[in-house]
């Protein structure tokens, strides 16, 4: 039986060109990577090739009986907010904790991060769980 492979064409930067002419099988290693980069679907933008702008929602400080923030908490939850619009997250999750409150970055279901900010400084601990 014939194997046919079906031709295709596509720009690349040209360091990157010269690094592919150096390996000993190019279409293998694209297909290889082709394969693995399309095996599962990125989480950021479902497969579209496209980041829709999305506002990072953080909770409501009234309806989570949130206490008003002193500046180090409040500079703490500034960053955490930034790196959530980095990271193409969708919410920040707030509520009381001992000494401060507790966050949890989230992208849809996923959890990205999750941790306490407080006077004493920030605990971060990543999490792979599902919200």
């Amino acid at each position: 039986m014939l194997y046919m492979k079906t031709r295709v064409t596509f720009r690349v930067a040209e360091d990157l060109a010269e690094t592919l002419r150096r390996l000993p099988n190019q279409t293998q290693f694209v297909e290889r990577a082709l394969r693995e980069a399309l095996r599962d679907e990125c989480p950021t933008c479902a497969g579209t090739g496209r980041v829709s702008i999305q506002r990072v929602k953080v909770s409501n400080f009234r309806d989570a009986a949130l206490p008003p923030l002193q500046r180090e908490v409040a500079l703490q939850l500034k960053s955490i907010v930034e790196l959530g619009r980095r990271s193409a997250a969708t919410r920040v999750e707030l509520s009381r904790a001992r000494g401060g409150m507790s966050f949890v970055l989230a992208r849809g279901t996923e959890v990205l991060l999750r941790g306490t900010l407080g006077k004493a400084g920030s605990h971060l601990g990543a999490s792979a769980a599902r919200s």
